[in-house]
């Protein structure tokens, strides 16, 4: 986006400054309600008058994109509040796993030993005693 206003921003100064350097002359301004009569060089008042067009463009840039900036302000705040809850839940999620780790291994020890049980047991059902 830079690069793009620069292409635009960049010809219009240099047709300004032409143009200011063009017009060499004297004007007369009178100010009506103080009746106050100012001379001034037109090359002058079109430099002046261009770089406060452009103040107050940036000005007024700023202005518009105030709702932005402060929305975006708070999109920044709640994705600060996300991440944590996100880091909270991560951790949770891993002593989680690491318990059900562990019930899944307990789980298949107590199957081994259920099978070890009942495989004695039907080999002492069959089996004879000897007195």
């Amino acid at each position: 986006m830079s690069f793009i206003r620069t292409l635009i921003a960049l010809p219009v100064f240099v047709i300004v400054v032409v143009l200011a350097f063009i017009n060499n002359e004297f004007t007369k301004f009178t100010i009506a309600p103080f009746n106050i009569s100012i001379t001034v060089s037109l090359s002058v008042l079109i430099i002046a008058l261009f770089f406060i067009g452009y103040i107050v463009g940036r000005l007024d840039g700023y202005v518009a994109n105030a709702p932005l900036r402060s929305k975006l302000r708070q999109n920044r705040k709640d994705n600060k509040v996300l991440n944590k809850r996100h880091e909270q839940l991560h951790k949770e999620h891993e002593k989680l796993s690491a318990n059900f780790s562990n019930l899944q291994e307990n789980f298949e020890h107590i199957k081994l030993k259920e099978r070890e049980q009942t495989k004695t047991k039907l080999k002492n059902l069959f089996t004879f005693k000897k007195d």
